[in-house]
């Protein structure tokens, strides 16, 4: 009965007041190619929490783990506000990357991305867990530090990679600014809740649920950017 219930509050609350926020973007959205937006796309709220916190709480470096919409979204952001912010976006598909970047070379977005293709191997730390590849992930952040970090990949939709997301503490372990935000998508799967757990042990910081599959962390001196 229990996940009966979950998976009625989970499409219940899949695209519910998707209208305000969807408002909010609608410049960032539609004022380039058009974006496909998909069931594996982030809800416009999601992206709107994203921006405000960019935006009010002066982000400089963004890291993504998994490229998409958000990616081009913060990029126009970034122009449209002549903000000083950059972001690096790492995934596991060259071939996604490339339709990504083909859209932010047509707008004259490249200069604020990075993007980092790194192959998924199967994880010897977690179970169930493909991570991406390890090297070249550490040789492309360094000792960079971070203050935004969304997690959306790599893919973990299969029983075979369920846990995969997981595997993303250690690539931020050490690498995160003094002030913070962390941004998880997909919250109520295994391994995204593993990957909470792990966050909050590791940073000492609580989760703020925002709706029933994303979830939010901050750390530091902040401003409100929750819709």
């Amino acid at each position: 009965m229990k996940k009966k219930i979950d998976y009625f509050l989970r499409k219940f609350f899949l695209y519910k007041n998707e209208e305000l926020p969807a408002f909010l973007i609608q410049k960032l959205y539609h004022q380039g190619s058009y974006l496909p937006f998909t069931t594996s796309s982030l809800k416009f709220r999601f992206l709107a929490c994203l921006a405000n916190d960019i935006v009010v709480n002066s982000r400089t470096s963004v890291l993504e783990f998994g490229s998409g919409i958000s990616t081009i979204i913060v990029a126009r952001l970034i122009k449209m506000n002549n903000l000083d912010c950059t972001i690096t976006t790492v995934d596991e598909s060259a071939e996604w990357q490339e339709i990504i970047k083909k859209i932010l070379k047509e707008e004259n977005l490249l200069n604020y991305v990075n993007f980092v293709c790194a192959p998924t191997v199967k994880s010897t730390d977690i179970e169930l867990s493909f991570e991406y590849n390890n090297s070249i992930v550490f040789e492309a952040i360094g000792d960079k530090k971070f203050d935004l970090v969304l997690s959306d990949g790599p893919s973990a939709w299969q029983k075979t990679n369920v846990m995969s997301r997981a595997t993303n503490l250690k690539f931020i372990k050490n690498n995160m600014a003094d002030n913070f935000t962390i941004f998880v998508d997909n919250s109520d799967r295994p391994g995204e809740t593993e990957l909470v757990t792990r966050i909050a042990s590791d940073f000492n910081v609580k989760p703020i649920l925002l709706d029933p599959t994303f979830l939010t962390f901050s750390k530091g001196h902040h401003f409100n950017y929750v819709i």
